[in-house]
């Protein structure tokens, strides 16, 4: 029986959550998802604020949302900032439709995905980091099933290579804040010399 750890489970739900995001940024204008991005970070943040000044409100968030944060969150700053802001920045940074929406989809499924089967399957560790080969190739096969939606065959072959080694870095920072930003900056200088659609 596969063994997959129910607080990566819970924290991977909020992964699918932010398909919120992706969605508004296909369907709606760019301005009204900048500001409810913007909105949300805010809130978030001044909840956060608030988590550390109240000690009673922090017991709280310990308590009932215990496996959505990571043991050194904690006492610390949400990821849930991190992966916000870094959807913000991707959306003010980058242009192409395709490929910001292919780089929310990549954090969503790929790095999901990537973590579920690591910690669950992943017995190959990869050198100088703490994923797992299985993990980076679920992200891989994650990823390429959504690039081929999206862009032409090799485009999402290559587009898929990229996010999964992106997924592989040990980032020392939320990682979810550097995925989508880097896959779109990738995913745009491979677009100069490779046809995505």
């Amino acid at each position: 029986m596969v063994n997959i750890p129910k607080d990566e489970i819970k924290r991977k739900g909020i992964h699918f959550a932010t398909l919120l995001y992706v969605l508004g940024y296909w369907y709606f204008s760019k301005t009204i998802v900048i500001s409810g991005l913007i909105l949300l970070i805010a809130v978030i943040a001044f909840l956060e604020f608030l988590r550390f000044k109240i000690i009673k409100l922090n017991n709280f968030f310990k308590t009932n949302f215990k496996g959505y944060y990571r043991n050194e969150e904690t006492n610390k700053v949400s990821g849930l900032i991190g992966t916000l802001s870094g959807a913000l920045l991707t959306i003010l940074m980058f242009s192409n439709r395709h490929i910001v929406l292919a780089s929310f989809l990549y954090l969503v499924f790929g790095d999901s995905l990537a973590a579920l089967v690591g910690k669950s399957f992943g017995k190959h560790r990869i050198i100088f980091t703490k994923k797992t080969l299985e993990g980076t190739l679920a992200c891989f096969f994650a990823c390429f099933f959504i690039g081929i939606f999206i862009f032409n065959l090799q485009f999402a072959f290559i587009g898929a290579i990229i996010s999964a080694i992106v997924e592989a870095i040990p980032w020392k920072i939320n990682d979810n804040f550097w995925m989508q930003i880097l896959n779109a900056l990738f995913l745009t200088l491979l677009s100069n010399a490779i046809c995505i659609r």
